[in-house]
């Protein structure tokens, strides 16, 4: 039996322990390499010649969609299964963008991640419902749903011009005439409506999506 050979890449040793034990567990895996970055992916990529990549989103440098780019650029070949808790329809639309031939929560259990991981090897790609509605969009060049973005306030808005542009909160409170305390309030509720951990990942996702679809002022932009 020909093993099906896996990369694994995630900032956290952790999260590559848990997943390296667990594929190896399955019999039908092995684990090749892991890898932190983009970077140390693509050597790994190039050294080891995986069948399949498995990254997580929130990865060392610019994070994993770009590190799936990376990897896409370099191996047409290369599965790769992008492994997220974020679920909204704006990452997954990136990740496919990007090259992903999936796109999994990582609440899934163990008998799915396998049964997806088989898939990809076999069929290329693996779909949830909506991860193959998202595909149709692209492929038809219908513009996908506004997606988090479009449940931020006026106000959140602003805040958020103003964080991609790499404004502390200090300088955020002094432009819009509010307190420190009241900026960082604003920044837990934008926190909680874009699925994003903390500030660096929040900044990351502004400056990819924020000046698409919205003025510095926080009227939407003309699409």
């Amino acid at each position: 039996m020909v093993l099906i050979r896996v990369l694994l890449v995630d900032s956290e040793q952790l999260v590559l322990e848990g997943l390296g034990k667990l594929l190896d567990s399955f019999g039908e895996f092995t684990v090749v390499s892991t890898a932190v970055d983009g970077a140390s992916a693509l050597r790994a990529l190039r050294a080891h010649r995986p069948h399949i990549v498995v990254t997580g989103l929130n990865i060392a440098g610019a994070g994993g969609t770009h590190a799936a780019r990376l990897i896409r650029n370099d191996s047409e070949h290369v599965r790769i299964v992008i492994l997220s808790s974020h679920q909204q329809p704006v990452f997954m639309r990136e990740a496919f963008v990007a090259g992903a031939n999936a796109y999994v929560s990582r609440r899934i259990s163990a008998e799915e991640l396998r049964q997806t991981l088989l898939a990809v090897h076999r069929d290329g790609a693996a779909l949830s419902g909506a991860a193959a509605g998202l595909i149709l969009q692209i492929a038809s060049g219908q513009r996908p749903e506004q997606g988090p973005l479009s449940h931020l306030t006026g106000r959140e808005r602003q805040i958020l011009t103003l964080v991609a542009d790499d404004h502390d909160t200090g300088h955020i409170a002094k432009h819009l005439g509010i307190s420190p305390k009241t900026v960082r309030n604003y920044l837990s509720r934008i926190y909680a409506k874009l699925g994003t951990p903390n500030r660096v990942q929040t900044t990351l996702y502004a400056k990819r999506f924020l000046g698409r679809q919205w003025h510095v002022d926080g009227v939407p932009a003309e699409m």
